[in-house]
């Protein structure tokens, strides 16, 4: 009964994913409003195709369409192998080749996404991927969800945050890469490539005769959605500047971990997006943030559990562009009780994470 019941709501979970709004605007790379003067050589070369999908960098993807040829010269090298994986269109991008000598060795794509992400809100992520059958394959790809629209003059290789691991398959084909996230802040573009330098990008080492110096793969059908069940969006409260100004330690409220854990639960990201503004709007402030918990267990786990849940606060704060010097972290154990130990309701109080201006 249990496990006809599993299925039942897993079948139901995928339906309501199937039924959510894509996120995504021009999914798969359909509708063009314009064309290059010249094939992809910088990125503003592929930001007159779309009105959404633009390259962050001076690198340039590559638009593949019936209405775009492919100079002889790159068709002779590999490119355009195979047929876009639904419709008429997709897109390339190199992901591996600096050491190699390659121009444009990382490129990447980027679009606004219809609604920011609903913090706390599990989304589900895919896109099918293809790479160029010559090239060299990877063993990863990256997508990053950021609040800002992110543009540089140059090529660089870009440093996004948060990112997301997807594991690529070795194969010649097509293949579908799926991701599932709880949104840990309202963001509001994607942007995939990726964000590692070629010493640490894993790669295929069998190489064949006639394989090319580079990474290079087709993308196509970019989708995201909302999982069941749908949260209500919640404004982001502020600190009271009473409260601030008094520099008393100030509880994180609403922060949650699973018993015995250290790993932040996404009922937590609300909360510390309050704390992340802060940061944000003060430049100059720089805080310790302290854990603490009952008085179950011994002395010496309950001090390293707590300095693990004080760490979970400041890694999120890191991972949203919070400078590691403006944190310090500390631990308490259950040496600081703010109420008796003796029921659940007085230890409940004690397992807390709080902060302090400090500068």
């Amino acid at each position: 009964m249990r496990f006809g019941l599993f299925l039942f709501l897993s079948y139901t979970a995928i339906q309501g994913v199937a039924q959510q709004t894509n996120l995504i605007p021009n999914p798969g790379f359909e509708t063009i409003i314009g064309q290059p003067e010249r094939w992809f050589y910088t990125g503003s070369d592929f930001n007159l195709v779309f009105s959404h999908w633009k390259s962050p960098t001076a690198a340039s993807p590559d638009v593949y369409h019936d209405l775009i040829p492919v100079p002889a010269y790159w068709k002779e090298k590999g490119f355009y192998q195979l047929r876009p994986k639904e419709g008429k269109s997709m897109v390339g991008i190199t992901l591996f080749g600096c050491n190699l000598g390659k121009l444009h060795c990382r490129e990447y794509i980027s679009v606004p996404l219809r609604d920011s992400l609903v913090i706390g809100q599990q989304y589900h992520l895919s896109f099918w991927l293809a790479p160029m059958i010559t090239g060299v394959q990877l063993k990863h790809i990256h997508v990053a969800f950021d609040s800002e629209n992110n543009q540089v003059i140059d090529d660089r290789l870009l440093e996004l945050k948060p990112l997301y691991q997807l594991d690529i398959d070795y194969h010649t084909g097509w293949q579908k890469l799926t991701l599932q996230f709880h949104a840990e802040t309202e963001a509001r573009y994607l942007t995939i490539g990726n964000f590692k330098n070629d010493q640490d990008t894993p790669i295929d080492l069998s190489r064949q005769e006639n394989q090319q110096p580079f990474g290079y793969y087709y993308l196509d059908e970019v989708i995201l959605r909302k999982v069941p069940p749908i949260l209500e969006r919640e404004p982001i409260e502020t600190y009271d500047s009473l409260t601030l100004n008094s520099r008393a330690a100030i509880e994180i409220r609403n922060i949650y971990f699973d018993f015995d854990e250290s790993t932040l639960l996404p009922g937590s990201y609300q909360e510390l997006n309050k704390l992340l503004v802060l940061l944000q709007a003060s430049l100059d402030m720089h805080i310790r943030i302290t854990g603490h918990t009952d008085q179950i267990g011994s002395a010496s786990y309950n001090q390293l559990l707590s300095v693990k849940r004080a760490q979970a606060v400041s890694d999120f704060l890191v991972r949203h562009y919070i400078h590691p010097d403006r944190l310090e972290v500390k631990g308490y154990g259950f040496d600081q009780p703010v109420a008796a130990n003796t029921d659940e309701t007085g230890r409940q109080k004690n397992r807390r994470v709080v902060f302090e201006i400090i500068k």
